[in-house]
């Protein structure tokens, strides 16, 4: 067999060159073939892809010293021995998973496999299969995330993915999920993945078709509650020490420190509370380097001296998520905790008499709310929400902002005397 012999970072592979040749056929100084039919056409042939090969490995020295040696096979494969590689998304997916992994991203690593499930079902459901939940595509195999072998069936080229199939997928997630928000998430992780790939593989840089896919978020609206139901709240009486007391004392806590997230109150560690401040970055955007130094009132101060016990620097300051928890499996613990929070929430908002729901998120809202309508300027509000922007912010209370403008103008206007 006449093969072109490729050598890379100490690693030799073989392209073979679909010839089958006697050892006195070929002159490995010239490159003439010669005693089988059309020979100088094949001397032709192989001579032209040697050089091209040649060539192109000299222009893209620089890019190629950085590849590892079965890229650089693949990519002279498809380039000059018309070979398709496959490139699958849930083989891409994983590639990029463990690198969110590596970098102790779990949180967006278990978002972006939800929206690889959910591409998975879409394909179950073309193929008339019955629906069911995904508990993971991947096993762990040496520290890395790989397909499971019952989901390779339904795994498809990342070029399989046209604008055709993507516009009826995005129907498929309209009518599968009720929150109108999912389907926008689902397909802009699939875009990170798919453009990811685009800037691996040279055949996939112009491939885009989710780009032309709208995937406009829909802002939730904020329930707040009031100043008079945080009262309620504060004044409830409960038993101390019980579940629905702690988690009564998480909710004050959240609103105190402007309407702090929820994963960040249960992994704040015991240094950081220091000369009675909360001094923390926020987890979902501390890679823009948000960073927080609360001041704690006298009721956070309480709170907290409730469960200092003796902690280590570096043990959680509250007991919410098991000491033991490795960083991995932090975020799902969390959602678990969240979920009993809500369900304790939805207690305490029935036990003082507050016909509102109550979740994680309320807080912030509710912290958002009564300072806008206490007349503090909406700039020093982004900032203590830890927005990038005037702009995220407006978008997010913009209705409620406006709300109250014309409510003052319209008061004024039509309480106008002659």
């Amino acid at each position: 067999m006449l093969v072109l012999r490729i050598s890379h970072n100490r690693k030799t592979r073989y392209i073979s060159l679909n010839l089958h040749l006697k050892e006195n056929q070929f002159n490995p100084t010239t490159g003439n073939i010669t005693g089988i039919i059309n020979s100088v056409r094949h001397t032709k042939r192989i001579r032209k892809i040697y050089s091209e090969v040649d060539l192109w490995l000299a222009e893209h020295e620089g890019e190629i010293k950085h590849w590892d040696m079965n890229k650089l096979k693949q990519e002279i494969e498809q380039l000059y021995f018309n070979k398709s590689p496959s490139r699958t998304i849930l083989n891409h997916g994983a590639k990029y998973l463990n690198r969110l992994r590596m970098e102790g991203r779990f949180s967006t690593a278990s978002s972006y496999e939800d929206a690889l499930k959910s591409l998975i079902k879409y394909r179950r459901y073309l193929k008339g299969m019955e629906d069911l939940k995904i508990k993971t595509l991947y096993e762990i195999i040496e520290d890395k995330l790989i397909p499971l072998e019952e989901f390779k069936n339904l795994d498809m080229e990342i070029k399989a993915i046209d604008y055709g199939f993507s516009k009826d997928f995005k129907a498929y997630l309209i009518n599968r999920y009720a929150s109108k928000n999912t389907p926008a998430i689902f397909l802009r992780s699939l875009q990170a993945i798919m453009n990811d790939a685009g800037k691996t593989f040279v055949d996939l840089k112009e491939h885009k078709p989710l780009s032309n896919i709208k995937k406009k978020s829909h802002a939730n609206a904020p329930a707040p509650i009031d100043l008079e139901d945080i009262h309620k709240i504060r004044t409830l009486e409960l038993v101390p020490h019980t579940p629905i007391w702690d988690n009564r004392n998480y909710l004050l806590f959240m609103f105190n420190n402007m309407g702090m997230n929820f994963f960040d109150m249960a992994v704040l560690k015991r240094f950081q509370f220091t000369e009675n401040r909360i001094k923390y970055f926020r987890k979902k955007t501390h890679y823009e380097g948000d960073y927080f130094s609360v001041l704690q009132n006298e009721e956070s101060l309480e709170i907290v001296n409730h469960y200092l016990n003796g902690q280590d620097d570096n043990d959680y300051l509250f007991p919410i998520i098991p000491k033991e928890t490795s960083p991995e499996r932090l975020f799902k613990v969390n959602k678990g905790k969240v979920q009993i929070f809500n369900k304790y929430a939805k207690r305490i908002a029935a036990l003082a008499v507050i016909d509102k729901k109550i979740t994680t998120y309320t807080l912030r809202d509710t912290w958002t709310n009564i300072g806008l309508d206490m007349g503090i300027d909406i700039r020093k509000i982004s900032s203590g929400l830890g927005h990038s922007s005037v702009q995220v912010t407006e978008k997010h209370y913009g209705k409620s902002v406006s709300e109250k403008i014309l409510d003052e103008i319209n008061a004024k206007i039509t309480n106008a005397k002659h």
